[in-house]
């Protein structure tokens, strides 16, 4: 098995939805072509080192390759990121053929009105910025923002639990093959390989679904739609805040780069928004591959993993969890955080026009069976002082660039908004 010159495996003059059965020996073939495409990064990144000792040139080539490595500034719509070591295929894996791959927040909300809908994105959101507002708590948190680059809080809210309207992409084979022969087990926080039990337990669980995209269809940074995507945010109101979930940049890939906690670049993860209902089976964009589960793949790729260390890192923010865990079912939230989600994530204004009538209309809603409250002060999540030690101590100290190359590219302009951050959060610069 091996990609052809436009980087598909079984994808020729038009694209489908038919569903390849691969082997185990097609698997291996596969785990084979992603080390090679470590390689490929690997020779990206000695090609930048060069180049910024020997500039001139091919300018805009160097450039690509520049966004293709670790430590790159890159501006999306929704802030800046660091970009990790970039490859050239997307893959999502799963450890069920389920009939439809949406992310967990449109599977919540599929059955209900428009009205309901939106209200209960606006718990979720607000749930997120009551999570912004927790993890500012860390010290490496507004550190970040002020000396590295922009957090993306909606991808990290997903990350650690919460729902949102974004779906998970690797940019790594073998990552999303772990996904898709483990499971993840809620008691301890981490994975575990499929026992026989669990492959037989239904029709469904017999089979893993590995999706796959070539990157120039989907990445921001150097895909077809995302062309398409620049030209429709030319239309933009920019004086308006941007929301990441508006439906806009749907169906388009865009890296999460590094992060003030672990578990994103470990997971070479992509975010992927999808406010609309379609499916991955549904997406001609994607190759849908299917395999047989078995215990023995299961343990060899949990193996291969480290026992899912090298996906799925125990780190600070993990210590946490019980207060990760309220937040997430939070039904209490301050006129501060209603505010938020009414300006800055936009609520649908055709359906609330005003800030009165979506109070009301939250005012009356009920999530699981209890009823939204909205109070005056900040909702507190205690975090007691011998746990934010702990906490603090997995990341201050720490060389915050070791992981990324130890090298920042930026523009003069992305350098001076740091600085002007920088003044923001600490009153000087640090």
């Amino acid at each position: 098995m091996k990609y052809n010159s436009s980087g598909w495996l079984f994808t020729q003059d038009k694209l489908t939805n038919d569903v390849h059965d691969i082997t185990y020996d097609d698997i291996d073939s596969l785990i084979r072509l992603s080390l090679e495409d470590n390689t490929w990064s690997q020779d990206v990144k000695k090609q930048v080192k060069y180049f910024d000792k020997n500039p001139g040139g091919e300018i805009i080539l160097n450039q690509l390759r520049i966004m293709n490595v670790a430590g790159t500034t890159v501006t999306f719509p929704f802030g800046d990121i660091i970009t990790f070591d970039s490859k050239r295929h997307f893959f999502r894996g799963e450890n069920s053929q389920f009939e439809m791959s949406v992310p967990t927040l449109n599977r919540k909300i599929m059955k209900m009105s428009p009205i309901e809908q939106e209200l209960f994105r606006a718990v979720s959101n607000m749930r997120i910025v009551q999570f912004r507002k927790f993890i500012w708590n860390i010290n490496v948190v507004p550190y970040w923002e002020a000396k590295i680059s922009d957090v993306n809080y909606t991808a990290l809210a997903q990350h650690y639990g919460f729902d949102t309207p974004l779906l998970d992409l690797k940019n790594d084979f073998l990552i999303a093959l772990f996904f898709a022969t483990c499971k993840y087990d809620k008691d301890t926080d981490s994975y575990k390989p499929l026992s026989k039990e669990d492959i037989e337990k239904s029709d469904i669980s017999r089979y893993g679904i590995i999706f796959h995209s070539p990157n120039w269809m989907l990445d921001y940074m150097n895909g077809t739609q995302a062309i398409q995507l620049h030209e429709k945010m030319m239309q933009h109101d920019w004086s308006l805040p941007f929301n990441i979930d508006s439906g806009e940049l749907d169906g388009v890939a865009f890296q999460i780069g590094y992060q003030p906690f672990y578990r994103c670049h470990f997971q070479s993860g992509y975010i992927y928004p999808m406010r609309e209902n379609m499916p991955l089976q549904q997406d001609i964009r994607f190759e849908k591959l299917r395999f047989k589960q078995s215990p023995e793949l299961s343990q060899k790729v949990y193996e291969l993993m480290q026992k899912g260390k090298l996906v799925y890192p125990s780190e600070g923010i993990s210590e946490a969890r019980d207060i990760l865990t309220q937040i997430q079912n939070a039904v209490e939230f301050s006129e501060d955080d209603l505010l938020w989600v009414y300006d800055i994530n936009r609520v649908d204004r055709n359906l609330f026009p005003t800030l009165e009538s979506f109070r009301e209309a939250i005012l009356e809603f009920s999530v699981n069976g209890k009823k939204i409250h909205i109070q005056p002060n900040e909702i507190k999540y205690h975090i007691g002082r011998p746990l934010l030690r702990r906490i603090n101590k997995q990341y201050d100290n720490k060389d915050l660039l070791k992981p990324i190359g130890g090298i920042l590219h930026h523009t003069s302009e992305q350098r001076r908004f740091r600085e002007e951050r920088c003044k923001e959060i600490y009153g000087k610069l640090i």
